[in-house]
């Protein structure tokens, strides 16, 4: 593709690169390139076989349907924008290793790359990510790139190297959102029931395949929508392209699919004569039957769009506003107003079911604080903020004890990409299990310095030495001996214990109380990990 890295010049500076790269020279050999999607189709050039998704008897179902409309519709793609371009510096280290920073939401993935580009074992790879200004899915798979470059210049030089693409640069060389050419034919009823749906997409991959077989995947589990086709055929296909290799892009193809049949619905109440909201709304899933299911056969439970439908064509005054704005329209020849209500049905998480995992290393101090990693990455979500509340509220101790490190593949190894809408739902669940093994080897610690502190408040109030009786005495509730020592003189009372707020108490003793911190040092006195 255009622009296409062919060789990498290390320097001192910016200004001494460029005047080397001026001096390379390139030989090239011209040829006709594909640039576009209809290209590609009439060449015959993809990247895989396509793949279907089909319910019913689509075919049958087209013929038999009262009303058919044919069409095609393609759409372009999106430049993330990240406002932080692709970087990432790299060190070698003293025993052969490498250690690389790298603006990625993928680490894992940047750790195999390098290591694959050096030929070096993984443990031999160390990939960090503080943070990063915007991902977006750009750098899911495409931050691997400077960072192999910059780790193999490392390797080469013996000496730090850092690679960074300016705006220009990142733009022509990284990937976008997929571009779609989508052909389909409908069947519906007089009343845009649909009956039947044939649609066959062809999305824009680009030179590399990159992810665009998931991408098309995902836009064809999407098709649907929020609406119930009895009999489909989806078909999906990568073109092969000569531009730069298309990625992940928020959504990750569920947008382009969307598009497609909203497009189709769109097409049939024009040629009813219909408004919109009608048509979708005559098709939304509906029931506990077969018209709940999707056509990957997945049931959708808690089915709640008819509700929300209903609910927002109220509180939004639909009808009132639909009403005003054609007598705006009627009145103003060159200036036009418009209102649509339009549902959305989106599936989170990986569709590879082993990428849905995630882990966590928590370490507690001697002065109760807490260094919290994760295999998350942050770029403006709020993940981090997710994942400190999370152990705070797990361990019981105030958000500001957490500290959150950068991420690095040296703590928590083997990770998914932060992607697919499930960072804080993966990383945060690793999290609160990391946080709860270490509340449990904490918990009979606990127990015995909140049962030394009853004791000690015992013998020092009125009623514990018997010296005179204090009505006033907030400590004494019942019978000291039998609700409180027997009590926590037990296992189960360990499950009776609340860490919150940087303290640990006994659930029916609030008043006494052990600082964490207290509990942390004395669990490390103890030996307990």
């Amino acid at each position: 593709f255009h622009s296409q890295l062919v060789a990498l010049v290390v320097g001192e500076s910016q200004a001494a690169c460029r005047a080397a790269a001026e001096k390379v020279i390139v030989e090239y050999e011209p040829l006709t390139p594909i640039l576009t999607l209809r290209d590609a189709i009439a060449k015959g050039s993809f990247h895989n076989e396509p793949n279907f998704i089909r319910r019913g008897d689509a075919e049958k179902s087209l013929a038999a349907a009262p009303l058919t409309l044919e069409g095609e519709f393609e759409f372009g793609g999106q430049e993330h924008f990240y406002l932080e371009t692709q970087a990432a510096h790299a060190t070698r280290g003293e025993d052969g290793s490498v250690f690389v920073v790298s603006s990625t939401q993928h680490p894992s993935e940047v750790q195999q790359v390098v290591a694959h580009v050096l030929h070096l074992p993984a443990n031999r790879v160390v990939v960090q990510m503080p943070r990063m200004g915007g991902g977006f899915g750009g750098k899911e798979t495409q931050a691997a790139t400077p960072a192999a470059l910059a780790a193999l210049a490392a390797q080469h030089t013996g000496r730090p190297v850092r690679v960074r693409f300016n705006r220009d640069q990142d733009m022509a060389l990284t990937g976008h959102r997929h571009p779609f050419l989508a052909t389909f034919k409908v069947g519906f009823d007089a009343d845009g029931t649909l009956r039947a749906v044939r649609a066959h997409l062809t999305s824009n991959g680009g030179w590399a395949q990159d992810l665009s077989q998931a991408v098309t995947d995902r836009a064809l589990f999407h098709l649907d929508n929020c609406y119930y086709i009895p009999a489909v055929e989806f078909r999906g296909q990568v073109a092969k392209t000569n531009v730069s290799s298309n990625t992940a892009f928020r959504g990750f193809g569920g947008p382009q699919g969307m598009l497609v049949i909203e497009e189709i619905l769109d097409r049939v109440a024009r040629r009813l004569g219909l408004a919109p909201e009608v048509v979708r709304e005559r098709n939304l899933y509906h029931g506990t039957d077969a018209t709940n299911t999707t056509h990957y056969g997945q049931v959708i439970e808690d089915n709640r769009i008819q509700t929300i439908w209903q609910e927002l064509k109220q509180t939004s005054a639909l009808e009132k506003r639909r009403g005003e704005i054609a007598e705006w329209n009627f009145k103003n020849a060159w200036r036009k107003r418009g209102i649509a209500i339009t549902p959305v049905k989106f599936g989170i998480s990986f569709t590879v079911t082993h990428l849905n995992q995630a882990g966590a290393l928590v370490l507690v101090y001697q002065d109760g604080t807490v260094q919290l990693n994760h295999g998350g990455t942050e770029m403006g979500q709020g993940l981090h903020t997710n994942v400190a509340m999370i152990a705070a509220q797990t361990l019981g101790v105030k958000l500001a004890d957490i500290r959150v490190m950068p991420t690095s593949t040296d703590k928590v190894p083997n990770t998914s990409a932060t992607a697919a809408s499930a960072g804080t739902d993966l990383n945060g669940a690793a999290v609160k299990n990391a946080c709860e093994t270490l509340r449990a080897r904490l918990a009979p610690v606990a127990l015995e310095l909140v049962a030394a502190e009853v004791t000690r408040l015992k013998l020092k109030s009125p009623i514990g030495n018997r010296q005179s009786p204090n009505a006033d005495c907030r400590l004494a509730i019942g019978d000291w001996r039998l609700a409180i020592e027997q009590s926590l003189l037990t296992s189960a009372a360990t499950e009776k214990l609340v860490f919150a707020d940087g303290f640990v108490f006994h659930r029916e003793l609030p008043e006494v109380t052990v600082a964490f911190a207290q509990v942390a040092q004395k669990a490390y006195l103890s030996r307990v990990s």
